[in-house]
């Protein structure tokens, strides 16, 4: 079976061919992952909203989350999983302890310790009894399944088990286990037999399928994945294809057991959401349902004997009822995990209607005040995890700004949108009061709806830009609408809300109308250094617009330039729409371009001074910078907050929320443009693994010493080198079997990173 590394440890890109080989050196991240160009991922400024310190204010925010637990470096402690549904994101939680007390913390970057493409869905599962969690995901028209084959040793890695999981169905076909991409199955022991079974809603979308897995019948043991329709009609219930309405004991279709055949075809309602729990200790699995189109989860009671055909005779409509029962738009989702570290699994339900249903307030939390064998939910909130997050909906868009005159930047967060209801959207700015120091910044939260701009009627994501561009000592606002459309407001007086409305829909200086296809986000940047502010603005489509400002400090006049500044294209090909976001900069005289866009990378140019005509080009030195992916309309803004003169950068994502980064201590922080993939490239370890420990570093062509570091699997540093030129050799014939991390570092402060394996 062949072994896939990887050559970056922090973009651990995997192949899902047969073993996708990956360690929980994640961990290295927060030290030194994205010094290449100087940030590094910073989680240290304090975040305080309604007298409370947040917990996780830059773990980047939550949509429609799927819930399960997975430990991921094998310390025997269960982490967190979080699949978000939308565009396909994966948060961690890593449980740690201090002084008895267990916690979480965010993981940053956990993205690549999974596979690529997980789709959908993913739910944590051991089907083979081994004590550790495999990964159940979207195939085409079913389910895909990975074995976590990792140890303690070797980290996380992961065995492409099933391309498809197939049942036998009852007319003798052995055919793809149907599960629409939409629906949440349940993956359980249905049958208490020690193998994980599937139930999962039919074609039709009215019944559910009970699929068995035959492996201990078959084997003994619970490590293969050999399934067969046992009951097409399991529970005896009907749900409507209209609606969520429950038929109990019904005798239609595949209910009627003595004459049904069932054949996987026919049409398809449009999603369920399936929970296999025994909500009763009656040793028989009861069901919990969540629906397409609907906000309310229905309980259904397995009154059947455990040795019997499934039968559900009871049910709770508004589940629970005892309590305050779940009300959240659209398609709830329900999962059973413990949540705050008692031992006893708590109830969490997400959305799974992406981009179609609540995104602000949608992890509803009730806590188990029962036990594991009989549950007993209580209602706590419905932001779980949200709530210590910032979290504005979907998209972010971080700006900084000192609204009230005192010297410090504070901080605005725009979004593309909020869900109101299945037939409206509304996008706020929020406003986070900088109350710390020149030296520790620190936020609080001030405004959900900063100047009430949802009611100005500008629509979805308002992207807000300050500059003094009257050179009156106070910052005008220039605001990017969803029509394309600026709109400019002058400040008043020195609080955070003295802006007025100066001009509805801003002219250029031939008193046309300034504006972008749609979705404008504006810079207010001197991008020809001639000491006045001029715009350039980002839109949906392809490249940037540049107005140049023609007027005088006091008398802007906006000329525009180009439609197409850099010549800067990030569209796909079946997806031309940029939605870019640009973040200019000029240190020591040299201007620096990030460009957030809507695949959730960040590109960065050079070559910018002197190339500001129509038909001039930018250089991309990256299409990935820092190897940053939101998952979609990625929203950099970097400035300096600190007295230490050090940039800060700050992404807004597709999940509503912020990650924050640092620049590393060189005063050179992202001065020293390389060519990541060329040099990354040049850099070659061989043999590889190796038996005897010894290893040959060939540098290629580099014209660059650099330096190395060597790492255990537990992130202790073994080995230091200096000065490696060309091809140079590294002794670790003294090291124990198992698997390195090389780290190669240069005074530029570019970082590559390589795995190597002793055996």
């Amino acid at each position: 079976m062949q072994i896939y590394t990887c050559s970056k440890l922090y973009n651990m890109k995997l192949n899902t061919s047969s073993l996708l080989t990956l360690n929980v050196f994640v961990f290295l991240l927060v030290n030194f992952g994205f010094a290449q160009f100087g940030f590094i991922y910073n989680d240290s400024i304090q975040v305080k909203k309604g007298g409370n310190t947040l917990d996780f204010p830059w773990a980047g925010g939550l949509n429609h989350a799927q819930f399960s637990t997975i430990d991921v470096n094998f310390d025997g402690l269960e982490d967190l999983f979080i699949f978000d549904r939308s565009t396909n994101q994966i948060r961690v939680f890593k449980t740690v302890v201090n002084n008895g007390v267990k916690s979480y913390k965010y993981l940053y970057n956990s993205r690549d310790l999974f596979p690529e493409d997980i789709r959908y869905r993913a739910a944590m599962v051991d089907f083979n009894g081994d004590g550790k969690k495999d990964i159940f995901t979207y195939g085409i028209g079913g389910v895909k399944v990975y074995r976590n084959s990792g140890d303690a040793t070797n980290g996380l890695q992961w065995v492409l088990e099933k391309e498809r999981l197939k049942s036998i169905y009852s007319n003798g076909n052995y055919s793809n286990l149907y599960v629409s991409s939409i629906d949440i199955p349940a993956f359980m022991d249905i049958d208490g037999d020690g193998d994980i079974d599937v139930l999962t809603f039919n074609i039709g979308g009215q019944q559910v399928e009970y699929h068995k897995n035959t492996s201990m019948e078959n084997y003994g043991i619970p490590d293969s994945l050999e399934f067969e329709l046992i009951d097409a009609c399991w529970g005896k219930f009907i749900e409507s294809d209209t609606d969520n309405n429950i038929q109990l004991n019904s005798n239609a279709g595949p209910c009627d057991r003595s004459s049904f055949t069932e054949t996987p075809n026919g049409l398809r309602h449009s999603g369920s959401s399936l929970l296999a729990i025994d909500l009763n200790n009656d040793n028989a699995m009861d069901l919990i349902l969540g629906d397409v189109s609907h906000y309310n989860l229905t309980a259904l009671t397995n009154g059947a004997l455990p040795t019997d055909t499934a039968l559900m005779t009871s049910m709770d409509a508004n589940f629970p009822s005892n309590t305050t029962p779940v009300n959240l738009p659209i398609f709830p989702a329900p999962y059973y995990v413990d949540v705050n570290h008692d031992g006893i699994k708590d109830l969490i339900i997400g959305t799974n209607a992406s981009g179609g249903s609540e995104n602000l307030e949608s992890v509803w939390y009730y806590k188990n005040i029962g036990t594991n064998e009989n549950p007993n939910f209580s209602y706590v909130k419905k932001n779980f995890l949200q709530d210590q997050m910032i979290e504005n909906g979907k998209g972010a868009i971080p700006v900084l700004v000192d609204l009230n005159n005192d010297g410090l930047k504070d901080l605005l967060v725009g979004s593309n949108f909020r869900y109101l209801d299945p037939s409206d959207k509304v996008s706020k700015i929020q406003y986070f009061q900088n109350t710390g120091t020149v030296d520790t910044p620190e936020f609080t939260f001030i405004s959900d709806d900063w100047l009430s701009l949802s009611n100005a009627g500008y629509g979805l994501r308002m992207h807000p830009a300050f500059g003094d561009i009257f050179s009156d000592g106070k910052v005008e606002m220039v605001l990017g609408t969803a029509d394309g459309s600026l709109h400019l407001y002058t400040k008043t007086g020195n609080g955070s809300e003295d802006f007025v409305l100066q001009q509805i829909n801003m002219t250029d200086n031939l008193a046309q109308p300034i504006q972008v296809s749609a979705f404008a986000s504006p810079q207010i940047f001197d991008l020809n250094d001639d000491g006045l502010l001029d715009l350039i603005i980002g839109g949906k489509s392809a490249g940037l617009t540049y107005y140049k400002n023609t007027g005088t400090p006091t008398l802007p006049s906006f000329e525009l330039i180009t439609e197409d500044l850099g010549n800067i294209d990030m569209g796909e090909q079946f997806s031309p729409d940029n939605y870019s976001v640009p973040a200019f900069l000029r240190h020591d005289d040299t201007t620096h371009l990030f460009i957030g866009n809507r695949k959730g990378t960040i590109y960065y140019y050079g070559d910018i001074d002197g190339n500001l005509a129509d038909g001039d080009s930018f250089t991309l030195l990256s299409d990935h910078y820092s190897f940053i992916e939101t998952g979609a309309y990625s929203a950099p803004f970097i400035d300096k907050i600190r007295s230490d003169g050090r940039y800060e950068m700050f992404v807004g994502t597709d999940l509503g929320g912020i990650w924050a980064y640092i620049a590393g201590t060189s005063s050179d922080l992202i001065l020293t443009v390389n060519d990541l993939e060329q040099i990354d490239e040049q850099i070659n370890i061989y043999p590889n693994p190796s038996s005897s420990g010894l290893f040959t570093i060939d540098l290629g062509e580099m014209d660059q010493e650099l330096n190395l570091k060597v790492y255990d699997n537990l992130g202790q540093l073994i080995k230091e080198s200096n000065q490696l030129w060309s091809t140079s050799h590294l002794d670790l014939s003294n090291a124990a079997k198992g698997v390195y991390t090389v780290v190669f570092k240069s005074s530029s402060q570019f970082v590559s990173t390589r795995k190597i394996v002793i055996h």
